[in-house]
């Protein structure tokens, strides 16, 4: 204890170190590592002695081993405030295996020279479990807890990456907004228990009609955002009409009863003037058309051009136009 006439001595403070459950380091200005305890070894796989005498950098990853020594020359050559030394650090270290394991560090310079060359302390402790604590509650972040899908926060923070890209590259992308029909009836038939159970059951019988690269999200409580990177308003309509297919023919099961389920779904594409708020806008409008249209129902255009019909094996499943700026005019009509 500071103040004590009597001080600790160095068989003691070894001890103590060496049961220490975070790895305390020693390494030269060389980057050579001078002692490390027990927790040491055991967070690197390593024994003690294949570590004593060896460069730090073998611990790290070849980007960040390359460079070491000239950050460990520069903080030697310079003055004033590091922005390793002496602050808590998120790094990655590599075991003996290869693996890759997550470790916050501290760093400190020590008293005294070793064969002329200056000290340097660290603490170093495995940060893996923090790590999936914070990776976890990102995805919940971003994760509907009903459906499984992305939450609108999710969906979009990804909408804005895909926008700008699409952007930057002049790929086509576009967005279907897809609301639930009669939603409200089936929550007073069966409850909020049977509404849940569909939502809950929603995205995994919708799976098989999206691909590895659409984004799918509730955004609402019945209404869904999917957005189409590298895809034009022609592929979206096919998208949709496979995704209002797939709802319509699902055996949607609540307490022992089958529920029918249909959803009306509008499609947008970007145009060299949208913003995502525009874009939503346009695909929000054309559902509101499918519903008006008998709901169950795809248009990708701002006016149904076809009364809403039965239709045969053999009737044609849509009508196209072209407005002037590129954008497909397209309306999708089902029984």
């Amino acid at each position: 204890m500071a103040g004590s006439a009597e001080t600790v001595s160095t068989e003691v403070l070894a001890a103590l170190i060496e049961r220490a459950t975070v790895s305390t380091w020693i390494v030269d200005a060389d980057e050579t590592i001078v002692f490390t305890n027990g927790a040491g070894a055991e967070l690197t796989g390593y024994a003690v002695d294949e570590l004593i005498g060896r460069p730090v950098s073998m611990l790290m990853a070849p980007e960040l081993g390359a460079s070491h020594a000239d950050h460990v020359r520069g903080f030697l050559d310079r003055s004033g405030a590091s922005t390793i030394v002496g602050q808590v650090r998120e790094f990655e270290i590599l075991r003996k295996d290869g693996n890759r394991v997550a470790i916050e560090l501290k760093a400190f310079e020590l008293p005294g020279l070793r064969g002329g060359r200056r000290l340097f302390g660290a603490f170093i402790s495995d940060n893996t479990a923090h790590k999936s604590v914070e990776a976890e509650m990102t995805r919940m972040a971003r994760q509907d807890y009903l459906t499984g899908c992305l939450n609108r926060f999710g969906f979009m923070e990804r909408a804005h990456q895909e926008l700008s890209r699409a952007t930057r590259t002049g790929e086509p992308l576009s967005l279907i907004v897809m609301d639930l029909d009669r939603f409200k009836h089936i929550n007073d038939t069966l409850g909020h228990q049977g509404g849940d159970k569909v939502l809950s059951d929603l995205f995994p019988a919708l799976k098989n009609a999206l691909r590895m690269h659409d984004l799918f999200g509730r955004v609402g409580g019945e209404e869904f955002f999917v957005l189409l990177p590298g895809t034009d308003i022609d592929e979206a309509v096919v998208v949709a009409e496979r995704l209002r297919k797939a709802l319509e023919q699902h055996a949607f099961i609540c307490n022992g009863t089958t529920v029918p389920v249909t959803a009306s779904l509008g499609c947008a594409s970007l145009r060299s003037d949208d913003d995502l708020d525009r874009l939503i806008q346009r695909a929000d409008r054309r559902m509101y058309l499918a519903k008006k249209a008998g709901r169950n129902h795809v248009v990708a255009i701002d006016v149904v051009t076809a009364r809403a019909q039965p239709r045969n094996d053999t009737s044609p499943a849509s009508s196209t136009s072209r407005d002037p700026d590129g954008e497909s005019k397209r309306s999708c009509h089902s029984a």
